[in-house]
């Protein structure tokens, strides 16, 4: 009987442990703050962000996967975080107002605006 009861404790440490991975990529999204993009189950939260001219936005990749923030031009602000690594960061200063869409280069259905006005 105390096998039984020391297996079953066993059992259940593994799950709890396990499970705390599994459970963060259900549903949750991790707390965004102000001037923050998360990147989360393959998408850019908020999908849309609209900030002031002079803000810094700040983006923050918390998917297991690589991903990127690119927004390619020639007659605006350029931007590129480069392939981010899980909880890898990256900001950019916008400088002028306008729209800015942006892309994930690895994963190009990943889309995601900035409005600076």
């Amino acid at each position: 009987m105390r096998l039984v009861r020391y297996a079953a404790a066993a059992v259940l440490i593994v799950f709890t442990r396990c499970s705390g991975v599994q459970a963060a990529k259900t549903g949750v999204t991790p707390a965004l703050s102000a001037n923050q993009v998360v990147i989360w189950d393959y998408k850019f939260k908020p999908q849309a962000l609209t900030v002031p001219v002079g803000t810094t936005v700040n983006w923050v990749n918390r998917d297991m996967t690589p991903h990127t923030a690119t927004h390619r031009s020639f007659s605006d602000e350029p931007f590129d975080s480069g392939n981010m690594t899980a909880n890898q960061e990256y900001i950019h200063t916008f400088k002028k107002p306008g729209t800015y869409s942006y892309l994930c280069v690895l994963h190009q259905g990943m889309t995601g605006t900035i409005v600076v006005q």
